[in-house]
């Protein structure tokens, strides 16, 4: 079951019902919802860790946090109405720093999101093909993991605000996910993610066969062809010629 995913918007108050992204239950902290798309707080957060910025004005609840070795839920939020889920994490640095420092603990109550079996219904059907490949390969994903604030270009004058489809912590890398042929405008976003210093990379098309975009340091855009994502991880090496042994010679 794929983390993080999309809470249903009938069981939202379930998971975090208090305007405070700190929510109170019975003296205990329920649930934090942070929004990674915010211009004056910086959060993160991923499938193992989050940071997550601290809010002077709530102090009761900072020392909670702080305090509290029981894991609560983490939530976050970015450009659309979308809440995702991210199971149960505890605070693992207890000093009095401008962030908490989160680490995840387990599933918490992800079953509620996802129906057993089944993987994020936010993603499209190509999407859920990919998300797929990578669990059989044991990659671990994130799915839409931040929005990020892109430079003026000749395509976006005004700037852009983008959020790549996976996020791959492993490699630390980004993977934006096409099934049509990419656009002018999706190349520019990706190739102005690499000049923030990221890495990313564009799968086209599915993973039993599909082309790989990337950028380099200079911007400059690259494409390869992979049978499967199975080829794409284990590039065929070139095999030496095997001897021939108890040959009977003439």
């Amino acid at each position: 079951m794929s983390r993080p995913a999309t809470i249903p918007h009938q069981l939202k108050e379930r998971f975090h019902n208090k305007r405070c992204c700190i929510d109170i239950r019975n003296g205990k902290v329920h649930a934090i919802k942070i929004n990674t798309n915010n211009r004056t707080w910086h959060n993160t957060i991923d499938l193992n860790n989050a940071s997550v910025a601290r809010n002077p004005k709530t102090r009761r609840e900072n020392r909670l946090v702080r305090a509290q070795k029981e894991p609560f839920h983490m939530l976050s939020f970015g450009c659309g109405a979308d809440t995702k889920y991210w199971g149960r994490y505890v605070c693992k640095a207890r000093n009095k720093g401008a962030t908490f420092e989160l680490q995840y603990v387990d599933n918490g109550l992800l079953g509620d999101c996802l129906p057993p079996g089944t993987h994020n219904s936010s993603r499209s059907y190509l999407e859920r093909q990919w998300d797929q490949a990578f669990e059989v390969a044991g990659i671990q994903n994130v799915y839409e993991p931040a929005t990020m604030k892109l430079a003026q270009s000749v395509c976006f004058p005004s700037g852009k605000e983008y959020t790549p489809d996976v996020w791959l912590p492993d490699d630390k890398m980004f993977v934006e996910i096409k099934g049509p042929d990419p656009s002018k405008e999706e190349f520019e976003k990706c190739r102005l993610t690499s000049d923030l210093g990221f890495n990313i990379q564009m799968f086209h098309g599915a993973p039993d066969g599909f082309d790989c975009y990337s950028w380099d340091v200079n911007g400059q855009r690259t494409k390869s062809s992979h049978s499967s994502y199975y080829r794409y991880l284990h590039p065929k090496n070139k095999r030496e010629r095997r001897r021939l042994h108890n040959i009977e010679t003439m």
